[in-house]
């Protein structure tokens, strides 16, 4: 499924690019110093989430600009299986029997280059690469199922449970980490007005998530939509 959708995306972008030059007769978008735009997007990561990107970009050759963003993934909960079961497992040879549930929300900055493709004053291609660090945010629940709880008490059942098993010691709150990470993408932005422009893309990006949070490294496929300033 991932493979299949990052190649059609893929496929999107560069059908894109390569047939823009037949609209060569209008006018060139005007080359611009930079951008800076705000993205909204919809993320596929094992269940289907949502991503914000704040970007801003300079010049640094004719085509090519370098690019700097701050991102947020809302939740990457499917990739948070691994310690959600170490948990549930340790609890139950304990006498305690608990359903769990999570979150796994990712802050991220990454720096990288985006080569424009000019073509005329309704579409600008592009491709971009980039790498950087994200900020895995782990958040776990767990309602009791069955058993006994440190203290005795019998819950009924359903009854969140986290904060005394935290308070007991038999649980440890889940810690935050940093993981490197790198985004490769594409997209087409479309001028509205003198300086401003949406711009449709795709992006994907690869987490390397410690093996406490994920069996493997993050994997997400976003398209995003958003709306900037060029100057």
């Amino acid at each position: 499924m991932e493979k299949s959708l990052r190649g059609w995306c893929l496929a999107v972008m560069v059908c894109g690019v390569t047939a823009a030059p037949v609209f060569a007769q209008e006018a060139r978008v005007p080359p611009t110093k930079g951008y800076m735009s705000l993205f909204g997007g919809t993320v596929w990561a094992g269940d289907t989430t949502s991503s914000v990107i704040i970007e801003g970009g300079a010049r640094v050759a004719p085509h090519v600009l370098a690019f700097g963003n701050i991102g947020h993934f809302n939740d990457l909960q499917t990739d948070l299986t691994p310690s959600l079961n170490a948990e549930t497992a340790t609890l139950s040879g304990e006498g305690l029997d608990v359903t769990g549930v999570g979150t796994l929300p990712a802050w991220y900055t990454l720096g990288g280059l985006r080569a424009e493709f000019p073509a005329n004053k309704h579409a600008l291609p592009y491709v971009l690469g980039g790498l950087g660090t994200a900020r895995l945010k782990p958040s776990e629940q767990f309602m009791f199922s069955n058993g006994a709880l440190p203290d005795g008490t019998v819950p009924a059942v359903g009854t969140d449970v986290t904060s005394t098993l935290e308070t007991s010691g038999m649980l440890l709150a889940p810690s935050s980490s940093n993981a490197f990470m790198y985004t490769l993408g594409g997209g087409v932005q479309l001028p509205v007005a003198q300086h401003w422009a949406a711009d449709l893309g795709y992006r994907y990006s690869r987490i390397a998530a410690d093996t406490a949070l994920s069996s493997g490294a993050l994997r997400t496929n976003a398209v995003t939509f958003g709306f900037g300033y060029r100057f």
